[in-house]
């Protein structure tokens, strides 16, 4: 007869597992312990009944609402992916438009016919102390240059 009686019973499936979990859990935890002990006993008689195919409809239903819940999950996922994508690809077109405007700004400030004309005028030497850049003017013999940056005063022949 045990033999026989292995055979008819159900046994234990995902749903009957998780639901004995979440019993003991509410059981131990004692935040409904009532309720933690009638799931324990449902998913214990559960796993013990003889009526295979009510157990299998129950199991279906379970995997199906927990199928749906992966899958709404995994859109979720997907749209904040989404989101992020979006967010980012404006912050890089902002970027990419202020990068356009900088060089399109030092495109119109690029003259180099002016350039020319100043070196032709004026001597473009650098301070001894600082390092500073100081444009003085061409052929006014032995000069004193005083430097804007440090104040620093030196001797030069331009």
């Amino acid at each position: 007869m045990s033999v026989k009686f292995s055979r008819e019973v159900y046994g234990w499936d995902r749903f009957s597992k998780i639901s004995l979990t979440v019993g003991i859990f509410l059981f131990v935890t004692r935040y409904a312990m009532i309720l933690g002990i009638a799931i324990i006993i449902y998913s214990i008689w559960r796993s013990k009944s003889s009526r295979v195919r009510g157990r299998n409809n129950t199991k279906f239903v379970f995997e199906n609402t927990k199928r749906g819940v992966h899958h709404n999950m995994d859109n979720l996922k997907k749209n904040i992916k989404l989101i992020n994508i979006k967010k980012n690809m404006e912050l890089i077109n902002k970027k990419i438009k202020n990068d356009m405007e900088l060089i399109s700004n030092k495109i119109k400030k690029y003259k180099p016919m002016e350039s020319l004309k100043q070196r032709r005028k004026y001597i473009i030497t650098s301070c001894p102390k600082c390092q500073q850049k100081l444009r003085l003017p061409k052929g006014k013999g032995k000069i004193i240059a005083t430097c804007s940056k440090c104040s620093s005063v030196f001797r030069l022949k331009t």
